[in-house]
């Protein structure tokens, strides 16, 4: 058979035709939904911005859910819900401050917009409960909340709940644990006095065993008493190695090895808590900075082979080593340096000077972990390898910008490095005479 079609059209015309009828029952209403639905997201993010600007005015987030409403009709029934959950936050905002209300994990401050970012993720399914997590920790016989800590977290969980009414709430719930956990606390102490404990060394008694659950105290205690065994015998050989007299570590020839055997018992009492409190017992005895960082984290095989493999400098450390050198004090000879002086070499030769930076950061980049004492490292290459102090913290800056990552502790250890020469230990002081009227004055 044989179509005639009209004059006026073509072919492609017809095809197009065809094509588009069965087009036009189903595209209007697939653009119809696409467009309300790009509608109501418009409003939503415009009510999000109104929200964030309202200051917690009551008035102002409810113009800002009408003007939602009037540009898509749609969201009418959700507006509600959302309109609420705002309002809430606001109340919050109002009572504790902006700093309160809309805050995210961990108690901290949201971003600019967070109420009305909680608002709508509460139409989207997610509650800000989900998202809370406790910035202070539960009270406890080792952990008794002070009222402003209390004052604090009601204040947070008030806002992450976005009830005003909850600060009350958790302000008298936080009351009753505190009570609680200070009578608890009360009594592991009279337990522990009863069972020998010195009133002197009870702090000491319950930093050490903090971590062992209290619940059942007669439990507690037995348990306790032998983790402390173990404390007192870590402190009787630091006791030991500080005694006073020339055959001892602290004067003695052999201080590196009295040293070395009191790694164990202080590393030992750091798991427990005591770090800090040893620490300040060491320093006490006349331990530098670097035999106190050593101790808690010594060298490794592997990296004192790698500073033993290090080039030589060109600043040899000024230490007296023997009597002789100490009799030239009083005949008021001094050795001079043969080498040039660091300003010198910096002024005369700084290419050369950018080469060693550039050796000593590489090392530190190749050499340094997690672990490693950066002021242990200095301590040997300035009294072996013959590099100057100011030479190492360039050095470690500049293997930070190629890449390494310090450790918070490794980090302190910078000021001291970048700040102060090594300090010899008190040996060396008195095989150099010349020094004992400064350390007499305080210096150490």
């Amino acid at each position: 058979m044989t179509t005639i079609l009209p004059a006026e059209t073509s072919p492609w015309q017809v095809i197009d035709k065809a094509i588009g009828n069965q087009i036009s029952h189903n595209l209007p209403g697939a653009v119809q939904q696409g467009y309300q639905r790009q509608l109501g997201l418009n409003a939503l993010d415009q009510a999000q911005a109104d929200i964030a600007q309202a200051g917690g005015d009551p008035y102002k987030i409810a113009m800002a859910f009408a003007k939602a409403g009037a540009q898509n009709p749609n969201l009418e029934r959700s507006l509600g819900p959302l309109m609420q959950t705002a309002m809430q936050a606001g109340r919050v905002q109002n009572a504790f401050g902006p700093g309160q209300a809309g805050r995210g994990p961990g108690g901290q401050p949201g971003q600019p917009g967070q109420m009305g970012q909680l608002a709508v993720s509460g139409a989207m399914g997610r509650s800000p409960m989900q998202q809370e997590q406790r910035p202070f920790p539960t009270p406890s016989p080792f952990n008794i909340m002070t009222p402003q800590d209390m004052v604090e977290e009601s204040k947070r969980y008030a806002g992450s709940v976005n009830d005003p009414n909850a600060y009350q709430t958790r302000f008298a719930s936080l009351q009753d644990q505190n009570a609680t956990a200070t009578a608890q606390r009360q009594a592991l102490e009279e337990g522990a006095l009863n069972a020998g404990i010195t009133p002197g060394e009870l702090p000491r008694f319950m930093v050490v065993n903090q971590h062992l659950d209290p619940r059942n105290p007669a439990e507690w205690l037995q348990q306790a008493k032998r983790n402390y065994a173990d404390v007192k015998n870590n402190d009787d050989m630091l006791r030991r190695a500080f005694i006073p007299g020339l055959g001892n570590g602290l004067l003695g020839q052999n201080r590196s090895e009295s040293l070395k055997r009191l790694e164990k018992p202080v590393q030992e009492n750091a798991k427990r808590g005591l770090e800090q409190e040893d620490r300040k017992y060491l320093a006490d005895n006349y331990l530098t900075p670097t035999e106190i960082e050593t101790l808690y984290h010594p060298p490794t095989p592997k990296l004192e082979k790698a500073i033993e493999s290090m080039p030589k400098g060109i600043f040899p450390a000024q230490k007296k080593k023997t009597w002789g050198d100490v009799a030239d004090v009083y005949r008021g000879r001094m050795d001079k340096n043969p080498f040039v002086s660091y300003e010198e070499a910096l002024e005369r030769d700084p290419a050369g000077m950018k080469v060693m930076q550039d050796n000593l950061a590489n090392f530190f980049l190749k050499n340094v972990d997690k672990n490693t004492s950066l002021l242990g490292i200095r301590d040997q290459a300035w009294d072996k390898k013959d590099y100057d102090w100011r030479q190492f913290g360039p050095a470690l800056r500049q293997a930070q910008e190629m890449g390494l990552k310090l450790e918070p502790f490794q980090i302190r250890e910078m000021s001291t490095i970048e700040t102060q020469p090594p300090i010899q230990s008190l040996p060396d002081i008195f095989k150099d005479m010349s020094r004992i009227p400064a350390f007499l004055r305080g210096a150490k």
